[in-house]
């Protein structure tokens, strides 16, 4: 990355909510105490106020994050929503810019591929075309942004596709551990207990609205449709009239590059954090 100069003080709303996490406080703490030295003057506030240039949050998938960031983007400004990162996760944390997830500007600027092998991510190529078909979920407390219902209404109508399409692959739904069971189906479920590099090896499709074993299989070489999330920036939203294979190598590098620049570690990078914000938008 190349440092985009401060040229010009930001103002940054830190939006806390009550029953903040331990990983929501320490990526939080962490960015905001580098704040100020990359020429951000940050605000913390319990209630959306309006009125600066970023809006700072953990956790745009819940309910109360909707308003805050519809209202800041709707203003002009830029919203920074952090959550889980894709790897990395003891020390990472991802961020996405004005939406839930980055697809809309992870592939704005090409980044140097530095960070990925940093991050040393495995990658493989890991493709059955005969293998099972994955449908991820992701979860109801996530699915509720998106409508009742509709997220598992959309589940159901994929699994009947894969099954028509492949009557002889199995087709299996791998929920969130805290999840009931897929309702009113007779599906075989893989457990979420299983590490997701060992459940993906072998399949011929993962299919999700959005989830990060999309990212997980791209980087393992497998096939994803995908209605939303990051990977929606290089995969299809629908089965097409061919069978699904993987990104060409090339793409799937690309993308997984670019990626790592939006996971940061609020301990060791939270000043370069600040200064990616000034050069993401820019």
């Amino acid at each position: 990355m190349s440092p985009v100069a401060a040229t010009a003080v930001r103002t940054v709303e830190v939006m806390r909510f009550q029953g903040e996490t331990p990983r929501a406080s320490q990526a939080l703490n962490g960015f905001l105490n580098a704040a100020g030295g990359e020429g951000f003057r940050a605000s913390v506030t319990r209630e959306y106020a309006g009125g600066a240039d970023w809006l700072l949050l953990w956790g745009p998938g819940a309910p109360n994050r909707f308003e805050p960031m519809r209202a800041q983007v709707a203003a002009g400004g830029h919203v920074a929503a952090l959550d889980l990162a894709y790897w990395r996760r003891q020390e990472k944390v991802r961020v996405s810019i004005d939406a839930a997830h980055p697809q809309a500007y992870v592939l704005r600027h090409t980044w140097p591929e530095g960070r990925l092998a940093l991050d040393k991510v495995p990658i493989e190529d890991s493709w059955d075309p005969d293998g099972p078909v994955i449908v991820a979920g992701i979860g109801r407390k996530a699915g509720v942004q998106y409508g009742a219902g509709a997220v598992l209404a959309w589940e159901a109508q994929m699994i009947d596709a894969c099954r028509l399409r492949w009557p002889d692959r199995p087709v299996l739904y791998r929920r969130k551990q805290t999840d009931a069971p897929f309702p009113d189906r007779a599906i075989q479920e893989t457990s979420a207990a299983i590490p997701i590099d060992v459940a993906l090896r072998g399949c011929s499709l993962v299919v999700t609205w959005h989830s990060n074993v999309a990212v997980d299989a791209i980087r393992m070489g497998i096939p994803v449709v995908c209605r939303d999330g990051a990977a929606s920036a290089v995969c299809p939203q629908a089965l097409g009239e061919l069978d699904p294979r993987p990104l060409l190598d090339a793409c799937r590098r690309a993308f997984l590059a670019n990626l790592a620049w939006f996971q940061w570690d609020p301990t060791s990078e939270a000043s370069a954090f600040w200064r990616f914000l000034r050069e993401v938008v820019a």
